[in-house]
């Protein structure tokens, strides 16, 4: 197992495990067909700018957490508004976040401080007749919530599953934690009731018009994949990655 106490992970989960099923509107753009229920007017969640792109169902909402290794938590800090990135990982119906327990981040977590959570992850750029009408594909969601501090005897075995979800194939590959980096490391998880998810998909919305003039339209994809590993500087040449872990940065890569 390993502690990541910072949080920029390279690797992104393969978008083929998306399941989605487009609605093709009159104008060309791809909304996806929302049956669950809108919150009222003034509800926090309640998506207002291009509200016929919002999901509200959790299933939706575990999508776009399982595809993702980065959020930015959002939180008040001395009088001032904070956005801070931060790994996270959804396990079961909570979402996981972890780091150094002298953070002002984590301190504002472990308290039960209100946070927003956001997630957002770029599939394609949108390239319209106009630049007025170019945009992007994309998945986001927002989650909030007051974190609750882990500290229980399922802490160790939540950590691993926490590592396994950003470096995927690696569970056997690690010493046993020491005591004092569980006990320096904060865990903290969020329930995931209260959220919004947002997603853009499909064609370039150009006004009716423009659908004559002489430029090109289109969707140019964005896709993350892992590369191939690079050994440490300091490892020796007899030791390589697991086979597990190259089957799934293969997977991931497919």
């Amino acid at each position: 197992m390993v502690l990541l106490n910072t949080c920029l992970c390279v690797f992104s989960r393969c978008l083929k495990c998306w399941m989605l099923t487009p609605v093709l509107t009159s104008k060309g753009s791809h909304l996806l067909s929302n049956a669950s229920a809108i919150p009222p007017r003034g509800d926090k969640r309640r998506v207002r700018q291009s509200a016929n792109r919002a999901l509200y169902e959790q299933l939706d909402l575990f999508r776009v957490l399982d595809s993702a290794s980065i959020g930015h938590v959002a939180f008040n800090h001395d009088g001032w508004p904070q956005s801070i990135p931060t790994a996270i990982a959804r396990i079961d119906d909570h979402l996981y976040l972890h780091g150094s327990r002298s953070s002002r981040l984590y301190q504002a977590l472990a308290s039960g401080e209100r946070v927003c959570v956001s997630v957002c992850m770029v599939d394609a750029l949108i390239k319209a007749r106009s630049a007025f009408h170019c945009s992007m594909n994309y998945r986001s969601a927002v989650i909030y919530g007051c974190a609750e501090s882990v500290e229980n005897a399922d802490k160790e075995a939540l950590l691993d599953r926490f590592t396994e979800h950003l470096i995927p194939g690696t569970s056997d590959d690690y010493r046993a934690p020491l005591a004092k980096e569980l006990k320096a490391t904060e865990l903290v998880r969020l329930p995931l009731t209260d959220f919004a998810v947002k997603i853009r998909t499909g064609d370039p919305i150009d006004d009716d018009e423009d659908l004559e003039l002489p430029y090109w339209a289109g969707i140019i994809p964005m896709i993350t994949t892992a590369g191939i590993p690079i050994a440490s500087g300091n490892l020796p040449d007899t030791v390589k990655p697991s086979e597990s872990l190259l089957a799934a940065l293969q997977a991931m890569s497919s």
